[in-house]
């Protein structure tokens, strides 16, 4: 029967063992929330490089993503532009502080998602199938969002999860 304990004593050290023979490159966690990043820092002889973790205007991780940083791990956002997962009432695109955003910028709704969260100092992974959004998701650093911006769409967090069914996965 797995536990949690498991996943320090277990699962991440044979990452380490990975990392250090030189087979993998990077290691990390995903959907760690604060207490899972303390308790296994408390036990690990090499910190996760990275935490992916769902990320967007509904769901500012604000003090995730500082607790992130101030130990050095970098968190990657997943979900930045929606989620199919979940049934998405409303579209992140058509919230009006980004749409403002974009207007101002001459950019498309998505670049300006990304680009908060990239301020923000969250990394970004986008899905698209398209060849045409990959390129427009990447063209994403020619503006930048003025700090009124970057508040307007923090302002947008309501605690609402996309991804795994809306189902708060942090125990």
């Amino acid at each position: 029967d797995w536990t949690p304990a498991m996943r320090d004593t277990g699962t991440w050290k044979a990452m380490e063992e990975l990392l250090e023979k030189g087979k993998v490159k990077a290691i990390g966690v995903a959907n760690y929330g604060e207490r899972q990043l303390k308790q296994l820092l408390k036990v690990c002889k090499i910190k996760p490089m990275v935490n992916q973790v769902e990320f967007h205007p509904r769901l500012v991780q604000s003090e995730l993503l500082e607790f992130c940083k101030a130990n050095g791990i970098v968190l990657q956002a997943y979900a930045s532009l929606g989620s199919s997962d979940a049934k998405q009432a409303e579209t992140f695109f058509q919230l009006p502080p980004v749409q403002k955003a974009a207007e101002a910028h001459k950019a498309t709704p998505a670049q300006v998602l990304l680009r908060w969260a990239l301020q923000k100092g969250a990394l970004v992974v986008p899905k698209s199938s398209k060849a045409s959004r990959i390129q427009e998701n990447s063209e994403v650093f020619h503006f930048s969002l003025t700090k009124s911006e970057v508040s307007a769409i923090d302002a947008l967090h309501n605690g609402t999860r996309l991804a795994w069914k809306g189902e708060d996965r942090y125990p």
